[in-house]
């Protein structure tokens, strides 16, 4: 065997030798072609001599010099370099010795980067690093001292199995605070594996190569896109030694080729984590490049499901640091340390039959951003060991509106937008039922969470607080069990502004993992994907959405000037292009804009959207409502609304089923909109649009009790909502029922601000008085409306209405033309809507059904 051959070898030995019992074999054997070569292997694994000794052949000797420092002892061999027992002749010190492989003495660039790195290592000075005393040449041998620790490799101590929990934090913590300390540096490890990680007999953890890994992959931070490589190259270097043993714990990024920065050490940190509680790899194949391709693509098995007693913080934790997309981890290595539970109130030895190292001493810890309330600093307080942890599955939540801490109201459009986007966030898990915005904020300002929570009929509620000061934003949220009240995760985050989204995403990535949702890793993006990464124009939109809410004609303006301006800085930013066509859309319904010019920017924002984003869902429900409402093509929009309905997506947009359900109230099949209203109020209970659509479908239907059980329930939820109120009429006015009919539409008229027709019902007591008020109510109306068209746009339908109420059929008629010739929205609604009940028998009423093409 010559030189190259039995380098190779030795390090096919030390590789091995760092790894189970178990796996010894399979990794030769996946090596070494030769069969003669790997029997001999095999044996030289198997025997009683110090591995030291079998490989010390061509190495240094004890007694040989390099500058002040003199070689006692071969300590191993590794892939680039071979590691001594050295003492410092100077300061009368031991120190640990790495030299440059011989096979790689030869090459002056390998050699440059070898010191240039060990030089950047040196610049670090943390208890958890390895400190790097010098550098230098002696002979052509490029050697570097360390400070010498007396331990074992992480590697040699997971031989036995896994780790109590209380040693996983400790050394977890530790190494995530010396790697912050690096990160602030802009050094970052991208070989961090348990052969490279030192415990202590004292209790603490030394992280060690740090130079040598950062030239194993792609240098230093500044040329990391210059010389990442590519997978194939990365796979390559493992067949030849270079990297072996290392696949199993790269970041996915590594492991594609991509360029990795301090988030690349994050997901190795889980690597070794996830191994030290489990007892096993995230991730492991066959082979190298199986190996590889699981951390790209495959999800571990929740650790919990492995390990019963891993904490749910820690678990957590575990999990956002293997998320396969860099974003989804933590924005810094800093916030990782902040997270991470302390094992300080768990006795040494008693979490479930893990063995104890050391005794790890107690921590103190330092909590930033303390915000003034009460749930604050009760988290500040308790900290993560102390969260609950459920024992049934949840599979529904709701987000309780954020509570505005601020006396400024100009900021209350942060906690409303922080909520809105928490619940648009967690409705992309298919698995995870979630209540919508409607519903939820019914609960704004609750003083009892907790029966929100068992009124609502969900397993978990999320609330919290939000304050803002100058350009910060202090978010407070907690995670609750609805049927213990256990906390089972919270946290604070006090970032500028401009940090919101990022927010979100660890808010929505806690919840999800807290909640034990197998997501795969297509849904752990759709969990964290924000439509802009400029934080102004999500600003801007936030205010935009909120002022939404509202439905005023005056608010939706503002709110497209600010979707407008949103687009200015990012015009790919989809959202906001959906809000600039919702208002004009709405401006449609609402009757102040003409039909044309409005749905001619809605089709403008429209393509847009599917330019950037071509299976948008809610692009494609309005898409879908322009053809119904605008276009009367019947056969096109219930080809596309059973597509849309059967479609996962929109299950959890209960307001999406809305339109839909209206296309088949309007053809005069009102049980196929019972059943689409039925699935929006799942996720939107309290939806008061949707809960009157409802009672309408139901009267349609013949379902007369029905819809008066409806009625009355939103009618005791909401007392001065008018909707219920004329919808009860018209069933009691149906059923004969005068004196009920009379009750009811006077005290709608009364909520609705129609006084002159609540005085005439006040004193009515026949079927003629109850049509002499409507008739007067029509009149008024009337008038109202024709003195408004002449200062500004107002539908010829909402003209047309009060004609046909009051029984003047051709001024009915009449605008009825002008509402055919704009194509107005409510059209397509001649067959059911009950305004035209009086009309309904002219002919020409008939004719103008056919000419909308109504079924």
């Amino acid at each position: 065997m010559n030189r190259a051959e039995w380098q190779r070898a030795k390090s096919l030995l030390v590789q091995a030798a760092d790894l189970p019992p178990a796996d010894r074999e399979p990794f030769i054997t996946e090596h070494c072609e030769d069969p003669d070569l790997r029997r001999e292997l095999l044996d030289l694994l198997n025997s009683p001599a110090p591995l030291s000794a079998i490989v010390g052949a061509d190495a240094l000797r004890p007694g040989d010099q390099l500058g002040p420092y003199r070689i006692e002892a071969l300590l191993g061999i590794g892939g680039m370099g071979e590691v001594y027992r050295a003492r410092d002749t100077r300061l009368k010190r031991d120190v640990a010795l790495k030299v440059i492989a011989p096979r790689f003495a030869g090459v002056p660039s390998l050699r440059y980067r070898f010191e240039r790195e060990s030089r950047a290592a040196s610049a670090l000075n943390h208890p958890a690093i390895v400190t790097v005393y010098d550098v230098g040449e002696t002979d052509d041998i490029s050697w570097i001292a360390m400070e010498w620790v007396d331990g074992r490799t992480l590697r040699q101590v997971l031989a036995a199995g896994p780790l109590p929990v209380r040693d996983v934090c400790s050394i977890t913590r530790q190494i995530a605070d010396g790697l912050a300390a690096a990160h602030d540096k802009g050094i970052v490890h991208r070989d961090l594996k348990p052969e490279n990680v030192m415990l202590t007999s004292d209790g603490r953890t030394k992280i060690l190569d740090f130079g040598l890994a950062r030239h194993m992959f792609a240098g230093s931070l500044e040329d990391s896109q210059a010389d990442g490589g590519t997978a194939a190259a990365t796979v390559a270097a493992s067949l030849e030694g270079t990297i072996l043993g290392t696949a199993g714990y790269m970041s996915p990024e590594q492991a594609s080729g991509r360029t990795a920065d301090f988030r690349s050490d994050q997901f190795s940190l889980g690597v070794l984590a996830y191994e030290m509680l489990a007892g096993r790899r995230a991730f492991s194949g066959a082979t190298v490049v199986e190996t590889l391709s699981a951390i790209i693509r495959d999800e571990p098995v929740p650790v919990t499901s492995i390990r019963r007693d891993t904490p749910d913080a820690l678990a957590a934790i575990v999990a956002r640091c293997l998320a396969k997309r860099p974003e989804a981890r933590f924005a810094s290595t800093r916030d990782l340390v902040a997270a991470l539970p302390t094992a300080e109130s768990q006795p040494l030895g008693h979490d479930g039959g893990g063995r104890a190292l050391y005794p790890t001493f107690p921590v103190r810890r330092v909590v930033a951003g303390i915000i003034s309330v009460a749930a604050a600093a009760l988290l500040a307080v308790s900290g993560w060991s102390r969260f609950g942890v459920s024992r049934h599955a949840i599979e529904s939540i709701a987000v309780l509106p954020l509570e505005n801490q601020t006396s400024d109201s100009a900021t209350e459009y942060l906690s409303s937008g922080l909520t809105e986007s928490l619940i648009d966030r967690l409705s992309r898990v298919p698995s995870l039922t979630v209540m919508a915005r409607g519903t939820v904020f019914h609960f704004k300002g609750t003083t009892d969470p907790l029966q929100a929570g068992r009124t609502l009929g969900v397993g978990a509620i999320v609330t919290g607080t939000v304050a803002g000061r100058e350009k910060h934003l202090i978010v407070s949220a907690e995670l609750i069990e609805v049927a213990t009240g256990a906390r089972l995760w919270g946290e604070s985050y006090d970032r500028p502004i401009a940090d919101l989204q990022r927010v979100q995403d660890s808010i929505a990535s806690d919840i999800a993992d807290r909640l034990r949702l197998r997501l795969s890793g297509q849904e752990r993006r759709l969990l964290v994907a924000h439509g802009t990464e400029d934080s102004d124009a999500y600003d801007l939109f936030l205010k935009g959405r909120h002022l939404l809410a509202s439905a005023s004609e005056e608010d939706d303006l503002e709110a497209r000037k600010l979707f407008q301006q949103a687009l200015e800085r990012d015009p790919r930013f989809v959202d906001a292009h959906l809000g600039v066509a919702a208002t004009y859309a709405r401006s449609v319904g609402e009757g102040y804009a003409p039909p044309a010019e409005a749905w001619r920017h809605v089709d403008d924002e429209l393509r847009k959207v599917a330019a950037i984003d071509p299976a948008n869902v809610r692009a494609r429900v309005a898409a879908a409502s322009r053809r119904f409402q605008f276009d009367w093509d019947w056969k096109f929009a219930e080809r596309e609304y059973l597509e849309l309905s059967a479609d996962p997506r929109v299950a959890g947009l209960g307001p999406q089923f809305q339109p839909i359900a209206m296309f088949f109230w309007a053809e005069g099949r009102p049980e196929k909109a019972i059943a689409l209203i039925e699935r929006a109020l799942q996720v939107d209970p309290e939806d008061i649009e949707s809960r009157i659509m409802m009672a309408g479908f139901l009267v349609q239907a013949g379902r007369l009790d029905e819809a008066l059980a409806q009625y009355r329930s939103i009618a005791a939820r909401e007392p001065a909502n008018a909707g219920p109120f004329y919808g009860m009429a018209e069933i009691f006015r149906r059923r004969g029922d005068t004196k009920d009919a009379i009750d009811a539409l006077r005290k709608a008229y009364e909520y609705s601000g129609e006084e002159h027709g609540a005085r005439l019902l006040a004193t009515a007591r026949t079927d003629a008085d109850y049509d002499n008020a409507e008739i007067a109510v029509a009149r008024d109306q009337l008038q109202d409306l024709q003195a408004l068209a002449k200062e500004r746009y107002v539908s010829p339908l909402y003209l047309a209405r009060l004609y046909a109420r009051l029984d003047d059929r051709d001024n009915a008629f009449s605008y009825l033309e002008l509402a055919f010739s704009e194509r107005s929205m409510g059209m397509v609604l001649l067959k059911v809507d009950r305004a035209w009940d009086r009309i309904r028998d002219d002919a020409r009423f008939a004719a103008l059904v056919r000419r909308v093409g109504i079924p």
